[in-house]
């Protein structure tokens, strides 16, 4: 979303952006007065109320993502101020687009299928839904005017579909948002784990530092608290809620939080496209504690941006680390010159350039 956010707000400079976007009641109800929702000309919502067919062709994901709704609001709002441009943020969500006439760009956050296979392990064999994803990704990439994508790894295998190479541009952050505060200037017991609280890795990565590691960092520091930042926090994430772990929900910035943020926890063990989460991290300055999984995507090395545990003893040896140590300040400031080659400033406006070039083809 914060991804979406920076590349509507460039559009937005070059002409009017409307969004279509599924959404549930609840949350399209909450989102009236969201102020993040003003870069928009106009915004809609539908929910998918009907259950897909069972034994159908097209994914599930897709079926929720895509409610008939979308279609029919956008062929309202185009036959009144026509468009000149789609932009379909992940393939689930472009159902529609291939029908609209128009020329488009899919941006590709992650390769849905090969993260549902990733997810399953063993069983993944002979599963319907990825191949129901695959042959979905596959004919998007190829009918899309342009396809960008986050990692190189992604663009390896859309190139080899597509048989052109995708655009890839990576993930971001906004530096000139967060605060750089060096190791050796943090004083705080603030462990901060930050994510959308109802996505279901997150939410899992949640459960695993409050109940396996940190444990182990309260036998050692009885002063240290757990902060669980980010919107939408379900039952399972608001249940870890206790004298010695915050759960925040949605804040309108998580930069105060990693200004004060003793060190960042990122315990993903699953995962595509790269997390956001780990620029903000470095751009802040605070010592991040990060299994590979989750640093996917970036150039990062263990010792050298960022410290690296795959394990419940590991995870809390490595925190305890950055509680009871000044920090290496060097560590820090080649996260943040990293973060900076990420900056959504210029990454935005080469995402505004690409769609603007599609339009007028």
């Amino acid at each position: 979303r914060i991804r979406i956010h920076h590349f509507a707000n460039a559009l937005a400079a070059l002409g009017p952006v409307e969004l279509f976007a599924q959404a549930g009641p609840r949350e399209a109800f909450a989102a009236r007065h969201a102020s993040e929702l003003g870069v928009y000309a106009h915004w809609q919502t539908a929910v998918q109320w009907l259950p897909a067919l069972p034994g159908g062709d097209m994914p599930m994901r897709t079926h929720r993502g895509s409610p008939r709704g979308l279609l029919r609001a956008f062929q309202r709002a185009h036959a009144s101020a026509r468009f000149d441009v789609v932009v379909a943020e992940h393939s689930h969500a472009a159902r529609w687009a291939p029908q609209l006439g128009l020329p488009w760009v899919l941006d590709e956050h992650n390769v849905e299928s090969r993260y549902l296979a990733a997810k399953l392990g063993a069983r993944a064999q002979g599963n319907r839904e990825i191949e129901r994803l695959a042959r979905w990704e596959h004919s998007l990439w190829r009918s899309a005017n342009e396809v960008v994508c986050v990692t190189e790894s992604d663009a390896t295998e859309i190139a080899a579909v597509r048989g052109r190479a995708p655009v890839l541009i990576p993930n971001g952050v906004d530096t000139s948002a967060i605060t750089f505060v060096p190791p050796s200037q943090r004083t705080g017991m603030e462990i901060l784990f930050v994510g959308l609280m109802d996505h279901p890795p997150n939410v899992r990565a949640a459960r695993w530092l409050a109940t396996q590691v940190m444990p182990a960092v309260w036998r050692e520091a009885a002063d240290a608290r757990l902060v669980l930042c980010g919107a939408n926090p379900n039952r399972e994430v608001l249940s870890l809620a206790g004298p010695r772990v915050t759960v925040t929900g949605r804040v309108d910035s998580v930069a105060p939080y990693l200004a004060r943020a003793r060190s960042c926890a990122c315990p993903l063990f699953e995962g595509a496209g790269s997390s956001l989460k780990v620029l903000e991290a470095l751009a802040s300055g605070v010592p991040l504690v990060a299994t590979e999984t989750a640093v996917r995507g970036f150039d990062l090395h263990d010792d050298t941006h960022y410290h690296n545990a795959q394990d419940p003893a590991g995870f809390a040896t490595q925190l305890l680390r950055t509680l009871r140590e000044p920090g290496d300040d060097s560590i820090a400031q080649r996260g943040r010159e990293l973060a900076q080659q990420h900056d959504f400033g210029q990454l935005a406006r080469q995402f505004a350039e690409l769609v603007a070039r599609v339009a007028q083809a």
